[in-house]
């Protein structure tokens, strides 16, 4: 595939499998962002491959198959099978996936496949936990040290017991037991959303319509009970993720600006330089 095609690329490739894990030897974690309408050239499966889809959509080709990834939706595929993913034109597609060689011995990996059957690849919704592991994973190796190993390791087997859950039809809503709105509830329901999903958000406007708040109650209720506004939360961990990216990886501020979804790269710098006291491109010369 040709890099034109590439908004960003974070990949860490193992190759011949030299990292040996519980749950098998990996080939490669990767977090990505297609140009919409790009396509990924198709090659035969070195590997398993989870595919968590961050947002956009894509046409998954598996051999003679053809299924919709979309934002939300996790992909697994075999070793072995064709494989290609063609964007669809509207969007970008940006993904996270994790290509290993599963150990059959170790039970978490065991409990996968017996519940995935014979199945070659699937796609199947994330419950919101795949997610955020996924997004823990890419983490760990942009702050690469001598833990990241086992932290990748228990990420991995994380999130196939999750799979496994989902196909077992046994993954129930964080939420679905909750029977009414308190401000505790709230407050902690907004500070969860924003804590996973910060990459993704916007603006305060789209956390109260996901939560089924109104925006006014929520902001008053976080100023109070926080001491900062919502917006100053959101602000902090963003500027906090932007931070690590300028120390770990060659990314262009116009690139980390569209990840972290600021409305343009001039309002990014505004933001980094009241929260790190510099510009992004001072202070990543420090």
């Amino acid at each position: 595939m040709n890099d034109i095609n590439r908004l960003f690329s974070f990949e860490n490739m193992f190759h011949d499998f030299e990292l040996h894990l519980d749950v098998g030897d990996l080939f490669q974690v990767a977090e990505v962002s297609l140009e919409k309408g790009s396509e990924f050239f198709e090659h035969k499966q070195l590997c398993d491959e989870i595919t968590y889809a961050v947002s956009g959509e894509a046409r998954i080709y598996s051999d003679n198959d053809c299924e919709l990834l979309s934002a939300g939706q996790i992909h697994y595929i075999r070793k072995g099978v064709s494989h290609r993913i063609v964007v669809e034109p509207e969007n970008n597609f940006r993904y996270v996936c994790v290509g290993f060689l599963p150990n059959t011995e170790n039970a978490d990996v065991a409990a996968f496949i017996r519940s995935s059957g014979e199945k070659n690849h699937f796609v199947i919704s994330d419950n919101g936990y795949v997610k955020r592991l996924s997004e823990l994973m890419v983490r760990e190796f942009y702050n690469c040290d001598e833990q990241t190993a086992d932290m990748v390791d228990r990420f991995i087997a994380q999130i196939l017991i999750v799979m496994t859950r989902i196909l077992n039809n046994k993954s129930e809503s964080f939420y679905s037991r909750e029977s009414k709105k308190s401000a505790s509830h709230a407050l902690y329901k907004v500070l969860r959303y924003m804590d996973s999903e910060y990459l993704q958000i916007e603006s305060i406007s789209q956390i109260a319509e996901s939560l089924s708040y109104s925006e006014y109650y929520l902001s008053h209720l976080f100023r109070e009970k926080m001491g900062i506004t919502m917006k100053e939360y959101l602000n902090r961990k963003k500027i906090a993720h932007a931070i690590e990216l300028l120390e770990q990886c060659d990314l262009t501020i116009e690139q980390i600006s569209d990840h972290l979804k600021f409305a343009s790269p001039r309002v990014f710098r505004r933001v980094f330089k009241q929260y790190a006291g510099c510009a992004p491109s001072q202070y990543r010369k420090q």
